[in-house]
């Protein structure tokens, strides 16, 4: 009798795993972080947590059982980061969780190894920067070239402009996409316009000819351009 076999199971795509890290970069910019037990809640999050809403979305419970294919995406998440970070045992995420928790860590250090794995992984090249037009936009209202991003529905548009014109133009842009106002019992327009932050990003396309953005907040980078963002609820 023949031994049965079985197909290894197949390992995420680098794409899928830059994915999981913007989307840990998201919920710590949004949510703020901390080096304490990783949390549910709406609360700041830890790193682990963070990686963990990039992989199964803005409900994510640490508790939560992963599927086998979205807990090898979480560990493969976790050791690219390793693997950036230069840490001597990449694929031991005690060696992440100690560099994440060690005194005097920062946010920032912990977001810019985030997007600068995610950067790697994509193929980054200052040669592929560009500068956003109207055709490079998700749409085009009150004349303002709006881009909307992330499963909390954020919206970028590109300039500063004031925040009132910003939470008129995404208003208009939601009822376009969804049919649906952002502005509701509680998040009233005045709550919005409030929301209001002005920043700066870097545009740029992979080698497959897809566009991202980078939150650049020292407009350090060649080609960073700013822009206006309301948050997403």
């Amino acid at each position: 009798m023949n031994a049965t076999t079985y197909p290894a199971p197949s390992q995420p795509s680098v794409h899928a795993v830059a994915d999981v890290l913007r989307g840990a970069h998201t919920a710590i910019r949004y949510r703020s972080w901390t080096q304490t037990e990783p949390a549910a809640g709406r609360g700041p999050v830890h790193a682990l947590t963070a990686i963990g809403i990039g992989v199964a979305g803005w409900l994510y419970d640490p508790r939560t059982i992963l599927s086998p294919g979205d807990e090898r995406l979480y560990e493969a998440a976790i050791t690219h980061l390793a693997t950036h970070l230069g840490l001597d045992q990449p694929d031991d995420p005690d060696q992440f969780t100690a560099w994440h928790d060690a005194p005097g860590r920062t946010e920032a250090d912990v977001l810019n190894a985030l997007q600068a794995t995610a950067r790697v992984l994509e193929g980054y090249h200052p040669d592929r920067v560009f500068t956003p037009t109207a055709r490079d936009v998700t749409s085009v209202h009150h004349g303002v070239a709006l881009i909307c991003y992330g499963e909390d529905a954020s919206y970028l548009a590109i300039g500063h402009i004031p925040a009132a014109l910003m939470v008129q133009a995404s208003q208009a842009c939601n009822l376009h996409l969804t049919g649906e106002p952002l502005a509701d019992g509680t998040r009233t327009p005045a709550a919005l316009e409030r929301e209001v932050r002005h920043e700066w990003t870097v545009h740029w396309r992979d080698i497959r000819g897809g566009d991202w953005f980078d939150f650049d907040p020292g407009r350090r980078t060649p080609g960073a351009v700013p822009v206006t963002v309301l948050p997403g609820d």
